[in-house]
């Protein structure tokens, strides 16, 4: 019989026992951290804005993920359980501002501030994206 032996004195099935173990721990933290990762991201908001030519309201949809509450501007909005929502907004001539606020069953919370420009005579509305400072022209007629 052969005794395959390591350098430090420790056989293959040592080896073989170690690996294994550690790489079962490694598995398992992984996908803990996978399942629970919404614990460490909190919530994640993501919206756009439409608008109707002939209507002075935008319409604000979106998805509010693992949101438990969402509001617009200060008022409470719904939303479904995959936290989707949709809600209308009346332009008033001038500098506008929407602001979404979610919350998660945890307290952490979410902002997402858009700036809007709205032109009453021309029907013209400039939207910026407070986070990424992009402009969009929507709807010029």
């Amino acid at each position: 019989m052969y005794n395959i032996r390591m350098t430090s004195g420790k056989n293959i099935k040592w080896w073989i026992g170690r690996v294994s173990f550690s790489a079962l721990f490694l598995f398992i933290g992984l996908f803990a951290y996978y399942k629970m990762d919404f614990l460490i991201k909190g919530v994640q908001i993501t919206a756009h804005v439409e608008r109707d030519s002939s209507s002075p309201l935008l319409q604000i949809k979106g998805n509010a993920e693992h949101a438990t509450k969402l509001s617009l501007n200060g008022r409470e909005i719904f939303i479904d359980k995959d936290g989707s929502f949709s809600e209308s907004v009346a332009l008033l001539p001038g500098l506008g501002v929407v602001t979404l606020d979610a919350e998660d069953k945890f307290g952490k919370t979410s902002k997402k501030k858009f700036e809007i420009v709205y032109e009453g005579k021309t029907n013209t509305v400039a939207l910026i994206k407070s986070d990424t400072k992009e402009k969009e022209i929507i709807n010029t007629n």
